[in-house]
């Protein structure tokens, strides 16, 4: 019996009116991303051919000039003793340098030669940090953009440096991160976890309302009430689990068919700390072992929704209102959260479970550097959704005493 209601309740939201429409919704999108969005996107590190061009022809223009007054220019750092000495740069040598660079990475682009390209990129990054750091349209509305702009140039050199230590082909897909498994990466990082949680709490959230349509058959089901909630729980995280591994694995197949599958032994760099803001404030982690951190947590961030939703839809009986309740709790952070915030009610923002529901932040530290803070850790943000979700069991148990099954389909 518990195994025919299990499949009856399974075959019902993948066939439901509701879910039909939102499947066919998410795979528009899906493809729209995978297709139109990611695979175009710009990015600071995104090579302009135009602009590079154009860079080009200035540096001509400007060594024609230099040439044509004989002199090869100084250019001086920002303190008057150096005027004083006349101590500065040459700018003829150092245009010439940047040209035989920037002419290097253009032809290697054309050539779709990458390894070179990355090559001369990472060499130039190295000498010239202020492409980051002065890049005044970079993080330009942060709070922090100065530290923002380090941590950016920073996380793209230990990047830079270790595709070029691994014994991997450099291609256009593993230097723009455009691979099946650093689009996975990058998605989780942004945001990509609150979406997956979004989409179990839409499938989720009419489990019980929508019987209320067929109450004469369903109040003479053999089942005790509690644990018909469990089947439809069970029933919902599978249905939610077998949606988020379709659009995975959907999403990996299409970029891995545009530009490769990519490497599970790429590092990802990870702040382990916020003392002296530098490259030892960093480690790595492999791709692999971020991806496992992460999507080992989603079966929790599932279930604990999916449990919500019921309680939910005990007390309110309405699918709509369930959904409006359970996302406004998904997005609560945001309403709140902002680079200076690190307590709550007087709390460590740590002990709260919405703090670890965008869960790609945490394992790279991405969480403690945008907060200030290095209270977030890995053990501890499983440790309150663990907690979190024993509550939500409790409050379950005692809510399904007072609403019963016949409370619950006879009432207004």
């Amino acid at each position: 019996m518990n195994r025919y209601y299990l499949k009856h309740e399974f075959l019902i939201s993948a066939k439901s009116r509701r879910t039909i429409p939102f499947v066919f919704f998410i795979t528009v999108l899906l493809f729209s991303y995978c297709l139109l969005l990611w695979p175009f996107a710009d990015t600071k590190e995104a090579f302009n051919q135009k602009e590079t061009e154009a860079y080009l022809a200035y540096l001509e223009d400007q060594q024609k000039l230099w040439k044509s007054i004989g002199n090869t220019g100084l250019v001086y750092p920002w303190h008057s003793y150096s005027y004083d000495r006349q101590v500065g740069s040459p700018v003829y040598a150092t245009n010439d340098y940047n040209y035989d660079l920037f002419s290097g990475m253009l032809q290697s682009f054309e050539d779709r030669n990458y390894e070179r390209l990355l090559k001369l990129r990472t060499i130039y990054l190295q000498g010239n940090p202020d492409e980051y750091m002065e890049d005044r349209f970079l993080f330009q509305t942060a709070p922090f953009p100065s530290k923002d702009r380090e941590h950016a140039y920073l996380q793209t050199m230990m990047k830079y440096e270790d595709y070029l230590k691994k014994d991997h082909p450099i291609t256009f897909g593993l230097m723009y991160e455009k691979t099946g498994l650093q689009t996975l990466q990058n998605f989780l990082q942004n945001y990509g976890v609150y979406f997956l949680i979004f989409c179990v709490i839409y499938v989720s959230s009419d489990i019980l309302s929508r019987d209320r349509k067929h109450q004469t058959v369903l109040q003479g089901l053999p089942l005790s009430w509690y644990r018909q909630l469990n089947l439809k729980s069970l029933s919902a995280f599978l249905y939610s689990i077998v949606f988020i591994c379709s659009v995975i694995t959907v999403g990996v197949l299409i970029m891995t068919i545009q530009f490769g599958f990519g490497h599970f032994d790429l590092s990802i760099p990870i702040m382990i700390q916020q003392k002296t803001f530098t490259a030892e404030d960093y480690s790595v982690i492999s791709l692999a072992a971020y991806l496992g951190k992460t999507l080992v947590v989603l079966p929790l961030l599932v279930i604990l929704f999916v449990r919500l939703n019921v309680v939910l839809s005990l007390l309110f009986k309405n699918e709509w209102i369930v959904l409006f309740i359970s996302s406004l709790i998904l997005f609560s952070e945001r309403l709140y959260v902002s680079r200076y915030t690190k307590e709550l009610f007087g709390k460590d923002i740590s002990l709260f479970p919405q703090t670890y529901f965008d869960f790609g932040k945490i394992i790279d530290g991405e969480k403690n550097f945008l907060l200030n803070t290095e209270t977030i850790t890995y053990t501890k943000g499983i440790l309150v959704l663990v907690i979190t979700y024993v509550i939500i069991e409790i409050v379950l148990y005692i809510v399904s005493l007072f609403i019963n099954k016949r409370h619950f389909y006879l009432a207004n």
